[in-house]
């Protein structure tokens, strides 16, 4: 079945159609849309952060006066309340930040920029590891991501790993270069987790010929790359570089110097190898698991050629035809089934903000449940893109048990389930889905059936 390219577009490099938008099909104005998010206002911009910093900070205190007052009775039941009242306050901050990301996919226009910034945020993974991380993670695409999008890769590279939630999350923050004068005076340590990281998976891939010395040369260049403690801030300390010379891939650099170190991401940036690591990760994202070696071909041959510009990458991927071949060879994620429901039910930000909103339950709590828990990626190799790790047994179970919760509130708001499957999938609806649904004796299992269609969970 040949699909409309308006179609294609929507499911294999959008978020799935909106009833009230119009779909962005051609591929110089999906690549504009990268300039439009990078300029873009964020939702954890410095007043935001300032709030959340804010909050974590009231909560820390709340618990060191807590854990001071534990031996006097009297105020016992007092400070737990304040404890409990901060940390509360702290989590609704956070609920603001992930429900408020949500809802910017649901209703984007721009939804294939949506999708690269995505899609990125993915490539330079980074999860929470514990309360205070949490403040950090939550702008972590906005002000590590989202800004280049429509730049160089070597700049996005740049850009998180000099980020709090980045340098928090593989322990660069408590790195020091072995004669440093930090590792003597507070007894610190060289740590690879990040030159490791940035090697294997940020830039040349797993297979690409570096060595532990490289690995080691790296992490050296890397000491002096930290945060302050009290503001949750990038700083460069000179008292926990590495002074001296270090080779990384037969280049010397000199240690002890962030200009150095930032002369050797980007080389690591532009390298051959991270040329052909991109490009399959790109394709392997938006058209199979497997894709295309022509595909990959040309999105290689363009980085290496434009040193790694993203706007003409993108360019690339919408301008080549085994790009824009039958769908179905990738399975949405849960992230991506939600959005697209919801999308589809022109549901916008201010529902999913009213309190009580029988959406909510179908959200962040429902992602969680299915196994794809915002800000929770399970390593820095971030989230799988292979079929089985989305489609299995235990997974299926709960994305069909999601689907009849989903049918029952779409049914409650008086939506027609056959009306809901043409906006959702449009000519990529399989005629024998279709009769299913029209089919089916209540709304609500109408619904179901479509949401639990292969026709919806892949794209």
């Amino acid at each position: 079945m040949t699909l409309q390219k308006e179609t294609i577009a929507a499911l294999r490099f959008g978020l799935g159609f909106r009833p009230d938008q119009r779909v962005e099909r051609d591929p110089e104005a999906m690549v504009a849309g990268l300039t439009a998010l990078a300029s873009a206002r964020p939702i954890v911009d410095e007043e935001e952060d300032r709030r959340l910093w804010t909050e974590l900070k009231e909560f820390r205190d709340a618990k060191k006066a807590d854990r001071k007052q534990g031996g006097k009775k009297a105020n016992d039941m007092a400070m737990a309340g304040s404890v409990d009242e901060e940390r509360k306050e702290f989590r609704q901050r956070l609920y603001h930040v992930w429900n408020a990301s949500l809802a910017r996919s649901i209703e984007a226009e721009h939804a294939f920029a949506e999708r690269m910034a995505r899609f990125w945020a993915n490539h330079f993974s980074v999860s929470i590891k514990f309360p205070a991380h949490a403040s950090r993670v939550a702008g972590f695409e906005d002000q590590a991501i989202r800004p280049h999008l429509a730049g160089s890769f070597a700049d996005m590279l740049k850009g998180v790993t000099m980020h709090p939630a980045m340098l928090v999350f593989l322990d660069q923050h408590r790195s020091a270069g072995p004669s440093s004068a930090a590792a003597k005076r507070d007894g610190l340590g060289l740590n690879e987790n990040l030159g490791r990281e940035i090697l294997e998976l940020h830039t040349l891939g797993v297979s690409a010929p570096y060595s532990q010395q490289d690995v080691i040369s790296l992490a050296m260049l890397l000491t002096g790359f930290t945060m302050r403690a009290r503001r949750g801030t990038f700083v460069y300390r000179d008292n926990f570089a590495e002074p001296g010379r270090f080779e990384l891939l037969g280049e010397t650099y000199r240690g002890g110097d962030q200009a150095e170190t930032l002369r050797a991401l980007e080389a690591l940036a532009t390298h051959p190898a991270t040329a052909r690591h991109v490009a399959t990760k790109l394709a392997a994202h938006f058209v199979a698991d497997q894709p295309p070696a022509e595909l990959v071909s040309a999105l290689e041959a363009n980085f290496r050629q434009t040193g790694g510009d993203l706007p003409a990458l993108s360019r690339t991927l919408l301008s080549h035809p085994a790009a824009w071949g039958p769908l179905g060879g990738k399975v949405r994620q849960p992230q991506e089934i939600v959005v697209a429901a919801l999308r589809a039910a022109g549901v916008t930000g201010e529902t999913l903000s009213r309190r009580n909103d029988p959406f909510q339950g179908l959200t962040l709590k429902a992602l969680k449940d299915l196994g794809q828990q915002v800000n929770r990626a399970p390593g820095p190799d971030g989230w799988p893109e292979a079929a089985a790790e989305w489609i299995n047994p235990g997974a299926l179970a709960i994305r069909l048990e999601w689907a009849a919760r989903m049918g029952e509130v779409l049914a409650a708001r008086k939506v027609d389930p056959r009306e809901y499957a043409e906006v959702a999938l449009r000519d990529a609806l399989d005629p024998k889905t279709a009769w299913a649904i029209a089919a089916a004796a209540e709304k609500r299992e109408g619904f179901a059936l479509l949401l639990a269609s292969p026709d919806f969970n892949r794209r």
